[in-house]
């Protein structure tokens, strides 16, 4: 077979771990029979996954594949409670102990605390030198956080698919000719592959269960209640499925989730790779180096913001690196989604000894992020840096602080400039608060915002390249963000305008109203050009013309009030490049005013 299917049965990333699964034990199958560059390639198709694998599964290189000894992808996660239900014959190397994991893991924090600031980076990316050598020797187990969220609430139900999936090894051959039967069309035949597999064990006199309880943490939309299939029962109890499917959801959690327990809480979250049309071993190290960057967990909503990120900017890179197919996919009209759309995830709530499933969000990688080539990764790169930078600052705790990365995360996920212009209006206002309490607000550059809009939609252009608007613009970063920096430095010749921004917005809703506040601080703002030009030495700042007011009036006619209010605020409150700011107040004039 050249091409498997995995139907969408849940609606939640349980499709996601059941494929990634299945993908990795293919590819192992492939590999094990001896091809020369095996590939298998996920293509989402809407009701389903399609895994395409090249060369082709026959069942002669299944043969070979279980002739070359046993096959377990997965470990037994041993602890000091367990030990002694490991499966008999099982090698060193399919456990891990739990309790020595843990160990090694405080062991490196505290040898982290000798090693120099410099030295850290080479550290986390994976380079040994003499600074860091203590730690680098300690470094934590790459899926400890798996292992973290398995011990203790799955840890019975997990062991128990490890040692059912070692405890079939003598009939290896006919378990994944099973598999390939049961994948090999769409809709899977699950009932099909159970009889199957009642055979296998009647035929070899194994007591081996065909069904197991679908664990929560792979599971999420699953869970322990009140579950029947017919209408004419209802019982308290887990709900049950085929252990094959579970085991791959268990193989599928190690190749494409990212689970953390969020800082100060109990509470956990897991994200789940979402592919589009994505390479299994270009995944691989992919995934494997995003997981390196998420290190440390933060808040739900931040670290949602972060993966999403991190992962496009380890993408991108990874492509870089290695050229071809991916970064032409990457270099197509929508960017990093030809390739991966984003995250399925889950909120876990702790109730103490067990814990509620509370949300099931969607996180979208950056729909406005576009490349044209190879030389526009690393202006990419930056920007992604820059909002990143923009995020951390703010801090979940804090009510608005937590709106503000809530409508963020929002409009990474759909990629609606209106969810955009939302988040930035609320962040102007915390840059002039922030630095008002003299702390340093990381903002937006203009380049990264025109990007952003452009690769959001690119028939806003016009506006952005009207120097009517661009001059307003400026007005509005002069009266604010600029007008404060020079109070803190004890020029005080220009009045701070607090609230600009939202005062803007707020009367958006109308052209007339919009246009009578925006006038009202223009005339304002060249009164007080022309007051300070009669009395203090320059440099002076840039007054607005008449033909720029009228610039502007023509743009809200044509795209309209809100459109126009938003973009100005987004651009006003963004970082302007240093020369191009030296350069309007080098030039300052006072020019035709508004009210001459």
């Amino acid at each position: 077979m050249s091409t498997l299917y995995v139907d969408c049965a849940t609606g939640t990333f349980a499709d996601e771990l059941l494929t990634f699964g299945l993908a990795r034990v293919a590819a192992d199958l492939i590999g094990r029979s001896g091809a020369m560059n095996p590939m298998v390639r996920i293509v989402f198709a809407g009701s389903q996954y399609t895994l395409h694998c090249d060369p082709a599964l026959t069942p002669e290189a299944i043969q070979s594949a279980a002739t070359q000894g046993p096959y377990a992808p997965i470990v037994f996660l041993r602890t000091a409670k367990n030990a002694g239900t490991v499966p008999t014959g099982l090698p060193d190397s399919l456990q891990v102990s739990y309790e020595e994991q843990r160990d090694r893991r405080a062991a490196y924090f505290e040898a982290l605390r000798t090693v120099p600031r410099e030295a850290r980076q080479a550290l986390r990316d994976r380079v040994r030198t003499p600074e860091n050598a203590m730690a680098f020797d300690l470094m934590p187990h790459p899926d400890w956080d798996i292992f973290r969220a398995l011990n203790p609430a799955a840890l019975i139900g997990y062991n128990s698919l490890v040692a059912q999936w070692w405890s079939a090894q003598d009939a290896l051959e006919d378990v994944l000719l099973l598999l390939l039967d049961l994948f090999g069309a769409t809709p899977n035949d699950v009932d099909g592959a159970r009889d199957r597999w009642k055979a296998i064990c009647k035929q070899r006199g194994w007591d081996l269960k065909d069904q197991v309880n679908a664990l929560q943490l792979f599971n999420p939309g699953q869970g322990k209640g009140q579950n029947s299939a017919k209408a004419n029962s209802l019982s308290m109890g887990n709900v049950r499925s085929f252990w094959l499917l579970e085991y791959l959801k268990a193989v599928g959690f190690y190749e494409a989730a990212l689970t953390k327990q969020l800082r100060g809480t109990r509470d956990r979250k897991t994200w789940v790779l979402c592919p589009v049309d994505l390479d299994v071993a270009a995944h691989e190290r992919v995934f494997h180096r995003f997981r390196r960057t998420m290190n440390v967990a933060t808040g739900a909503v931040s670290t949602d913001i972060m993966a999403s990120l991190r992962y496009t900017g380890t993408l991108i890179r990874h492509a870089v690196e290695q050229g071809g197919g991916l970064l032409s996919s990457l270099s197509r009209k929508t960017g990093p989604r030809q390739v991966v759309s984003g995250f399925q995830s889950a909120f876990y709530k702790s109730l103490g000894n067990s814990t509620a499933t509370m949300n099931l969000p969607f996180i979208g990688l950056p729909g406005w992020l576009t490349m044209e080539d190879q030389d526009d990764a690393a202006q990419v790169l930056e920007f992604l840096d820059e909002h990143e930078a923009v995020v951390r600052q703010l801090d979940e705790t804090h009510g608005d602080e937590f709106d503000m990365l809530a409508t963020y995360r929002d409009w990474l996920s759909a990629n609606d400039l209106d969810g955009f212009f939302r988040f930035a209006v609320a962040f102007s206002g915390y840059i002039m608060s922030m630095r008002e309490r003299g702390r340093p607000v990381y903002q937006f550059g203009q380049d990264n915002i025109r990007r952003l809009i452009m690769g959001s939609d690119p028939k806003l252009q016009p506006i952005l390249d009207d120097p009517g608007f661009q001059r307003i613009a400026y007005a509005i970063r002069q009266a604010t963000i600029v007008a404060q920096f020079r109070k803190q430095q004890g020029d005080r010749r220009y009045d701070v305008r607090y609230g600009l921004g939202q005062q803007l917005a707020r009367k958006a809703h109308s052209a007339t109203e919009f246009i009578s506040e925006l006038g009202d601080f223009l005339h304002k703002y060249n009164a007080e050009n022309a007051q300070v030009m009669e009395t203090r030495p320059g440099p002076y700042r840039s007054s607005i013309r008449t033909d720029d007011i009228d610039r502007l009036v023509r743009l809200v006619d044509a795209y309209g009030a809100r459109t126009v209010c938003n973009l100005l605020v987004a651009y006003g409150y963004a970082r302007a490049p240093r020369a191009a700011e030296e350069g309007e107040e080098a030039g300052a004039e006072a020019g035709p005013l508004l009210d001459e």
